[in-house]
Formats: C-alpha cells, sequence, structure tokens
C-alpha cells in the first residue's frame, strides 16, 4: 500500500509540474509582448537550467547568472528582438558568423537569426516580439543547431 501511494503522489507531483510548464508555454503564447523573464523561461527551460515548474523569477536569475540576459534588465520590461535573439541563440549554442563568434553581441544574433529566414525582412531589432514568434525563433535556433546543448 505505500508503494502505490508514493508511486500516486509521484504521479500527481509530475501531472502538476508538467500542467504548471504548460500553462506557462500558453500564458507566453498568448502574450502581446513577451517580456525578458518569460523569455527567459523559455531558454532556461530549453538549456534545463530550470525545472519545468520553476518561476520566472528563477529563470530570469538564471540566465543573468550564465550572461545570458543583462544585470540590468529590467524583468517585466517587453523584450526587444535584438535581445531575444541573443538569447535564445546563446542558450541553444548557435554559432553565427565571425563577428558574432568574437563579440557575443545580441546584434550578431539577430542578424544570423534573420538570415535564416526566420524574421520577417522588415524587422527591426528594437520591436517588440509576442509570443508566437519568440516560440518560432527558439524552434529556428534549435533546429539550426540540431537540439544540442
Amino acid at each position: 500500500m505505500k508503494k502505490f501511494l508514493a508511486l500516486f503522489l509521484f504521479a500527481l507531483t509530475a501531472a502538476a509540474a508538467s500542467a504548471q510548464s504548460a500553462e506557462k508555454i500558453t500564458q507566453i503564447i498568448d502574450s502581446g509582448e513577451i517580456t525578458y523573464e518569460q523569455s527567459a523561461w523559455l531558454a532556461c527551460s530549453y538549456a534545463q537550467l530550470i525545472q519545468d515548474d520553476a518561476d520566472y523569477g528563477q529563470a530570469m536569475s538564471a540566465a543573468v547568472e550564465k550572461g545570458w540576459v543583462s544585470s540590468g534588465a529590467v524583468a517585466q520590461n517587453p523584450i526587444d528582438l535584438k535581445d531575444i535573439c541573443g538569447l535564445f541563440a546563446k542558450a541553444t549554442g548557435l554559432k553565427g558568423g565571425l563577428f558574432s563568434r568574437l563579440t557575443k553581441a545580441n546584434r550578431y544574433a539577430y542578424k544570423e537569426i534573420k538570415a535564416m529566414g526566420v524574421l520577417d525582412a522588415a524587422a527591426d531589432p528594437s520591436m517588440r516580439v509576442n509570443g508566437q514568434n519568440a516560440v518560432a525563433i527558439l524552434n529556428a535556433c534549435i533546429k539550426k543547431t540540431g537540439g544540442s546543448k
């Protein structure tokens, strides 16, 4: 009976964590403008730096600690296109061109992702990103790197 109870509690906990993860992804996709902390959650969740049930604050801290997000970034502020490209490129290990590898600047990650055809030709590095576009950019980076971290 104890084994059954332990197994049941484990399954219940796993289901709750999975539901929290799905809820966060739904929130992110539905976002009109994705924030730094939401994008950090996507990146850190992919890179397995956080648990799926971690909150946005934990993800933001992990991304700042890794150097993927500037320590001066305000977690609840909308992230711009060049910064989200830089974050996702770093999280997925997207190499980029010579200047991207030398400087690690987000603008070169933006240029690399734009060259991949993921971004609209009229896309501007300072424009805000909605949740659907954020997930599309992350998926393109993952596909380009073959899913390696």
